[in-house]
């Protein structure tokens, strides 16, 4: 067969070899099952024990057995198990059972740190990417992370794609933003590595961690009153899981009893929190105070007259593209910019130098750079085929964030036609939108974070590719909704409209949906109230 390896058969001698072998496994086992039921743990369990594992260290019946006749034998059995220990790695040094029997035999020897680094660096001289021997050398090689550090900057020095070495470093750093002088020393060493080989992604994704080590905490952003629906609505920067009493609200300094419950009705960490509102609350004025893990208050005020109010956070620009960055200096971040482009001029198709580059620009202002980003990110997408979708999708952020940042902008609205988004993310900046214009892109589906827009009250999606609107949660403020041009073919799958009370006019133009016979009467017996259009 073509693309086949041939493998001539084992000759004779080696097949009564092999056959002896399975003999002797058999044997064995079978004597070492007999001897576990009778409860006869002694030393030639041990013997037994050893010639299997010997020859296959990954029968962990044999490891169980054997730890439980050292532990009855007694006397100083450590030394000669850690030397088998070490035969066995050697027939396959990623034995989970070798590698958990050694621990064990650890824990009943005094500690030897230095000897623990000494056995792994032998193991990973032989394969620098072995990830038991990283994971033993942290485990149990004590804490001296200066000597840990040089040795991955030796490792790293023979091969800047080793990521195991990377990764052994960034663990060995403290949490937290790091001193300034440790941060040029590892800003150092990636150009270092980045410019030996632009195209390995190693360095870069460490340097993308190491910029993101001090990520800022979630906080509130806004917080939106509506007496109409009922309900208090608080979006947050980043998705949380809202626990009794880690967010507080009150009413005039009475706490409201809840409970808090995700917009999108889904029981998971979100960006959008939703509490009801006392019934008797009809009447303001009134104050409303929230807190989020006994952090700073935020108020809302509901005067005579009103239905509805709100407080919003100021956008912060430098969180919008890449929220996760945690390095508030510009001037580090505008260095290692111009170092990616001063790499780009040699390496024009370097993916990680055109992803960093961009995540860069996005922290030091989309507004200010939005061209180069644009231009970064249509670059990303030629260079990374692959991953064309990841990239279409950081693309789509950076045109949200743009649109939220845009001069003249109003409160209220986001024009966010032909951008060719494929996702819609940063909602949770937009949480008082009250009319989003999304024609024209390639939307395969609404997110369900939009229940998070409780102002929203004209939703154009015209010439997606929405196929369904399963899954929306209700919009109590939303009058119009235009859908034309999706492939939308059963009434259906809009269904979830039902639940938005204020809905008045649905434009369902060149769908196919549109095209059916039955589509109106349809439409009119599950939306009655609504002023359909369909040609």
């Amino acid at each position: 067969m073509h693309g086949r390896l041939k493998l001539r058969p084992p000759d004779a001698a080696r097949r009564k070899q092999r056959e002896e072998k399975l003999r002797r496994y058999r044997v064995a086992m079978a004597t070492l099952i007999d001897k576990r039921g009778r409860g006869e743990l002694d030393a030639e369990v041990v013997e037994l024990t050893g010639a299997v594992l010997a020859a296959n260290p990954d029968v962990g019946t044999c490891w169980n057995l054997r730890r439980r006749a050292l532990e009855l034998l007694g006397g100083d059995w450590v030394p000669g198990e850690l030397a088998f220990v070490g035969g066995c790695l050697g027939v396959n040094p990623k034995s989970y059972g070798a590698w958990h029997h050694r621990r064990w035999v650890l824990r009943h020897a005094p500690p030897d740190p230095a000897a623990q680094r000494a056995f792994c660096a032998r193991l990973l001289e032989a394969d620098p990417r072995n990830f038991h021997a990283w994971e033993h050398r942290r485990a149990e090689a004590g804490e001296a992370a200066e000597a840990e550090l040089a040795f991955t900057a030796q490792l790293l020095a023979r091969d800047f794609s080793n990521f195991s070495a990377w990764h052994h470093r960034g663990r060995l750093l403290a949490d937290g933003p790091l001193p300034p002088e440790r941060l040029r020393q590892e800003l150092e060493l990636v150009q270092n590595a980045v410019f030996t080989d632009p195209q390995d992604q190693s360095a870069w994704v460490y340097l993308r961690c190491l910029l993101a080590r001090a990520t800022p905490p979630p906080r509130l952003l806004s917080l939106h009153a509506d007496l109409e629906d009922g309900t208090l609505a608080a979006a947050f920067s980043r998705p949380v899981l809202v626990s009794p009493g880690s967010l507080e609200a009150s009413l005039e300094d009475r706490p409201l009893p809840g409970p808090w419950r995700p917009a999108d009705g889904r029981p998971r960490p979100s960006c959008f929190w939703l509490c009801p509102l006392p019934p008797g609350l009809a009447t303001p004025p009134a104050r409303l105070r929230v807190a989020w893990q006994r952090g700073p208050a935020h108020f809302v005020t509901l005067r005579p007259g009103e239905t509805e109010a709100w407080w919003q956070e100021p956008i912060e620009a430098r969180e919008l593209i890449w929220p996760e960055v945690g390095v508030s200096d510009p001037a580090v971040l505008s260095e290692l910019a111009q170092a990616c482009r001063e790499l780009l001029e040699l390496e024009p198709r370097s993916r990680g130098c055109l992803l960093t580059l961009s995540l860069l620009l996005g922290a030091l202002g989309p507004r200010e750079h939005g061209e180069e980003l644009r231009r970064c990110l249509r670059c990303l997408q030629e260079a990374d085929p692959l991953r064309r979708g990841f990239v279409a999708d950081l693309a789509s952020r950076a045109e949200v964030a743009l649109e939220l940042l845009r001069e003249g902008a109003g409160l209220g609205e986001l024009r966010l036609q032909d951008k060719a988004l494929t996702s819609l993310p940063l909602l949770e900046h937009a949480a008082l939108t009250t009319r989003l214009e999304l024609a024209g892109n390639e939307l395969g589906a609404l997110p369900p974070g939009l229940g998070g827009l409780r102002r929203l009250q004209v939703l154009d999606v015209s010439r997606n590719r929405v196929r369904s609107l399963r899954g929306l949660p209700p919009l109590p403020r939303l009058e119009e909704l235009r859908l034309d041009g999706n492939p939308i073919s059963h009434a259906s799958d809009l269904a979830p409209l039902a639940a938005c009370p204020r809905l008045a006019r649905l434009r369902l133009v060149g769908t196919p949906l549109a095209a059916a016979p039955e589509a109106a009467a349809q439409l009119d017996k599950l939306l009655p109230h609504v002023a359909v259009a369909l040609a």
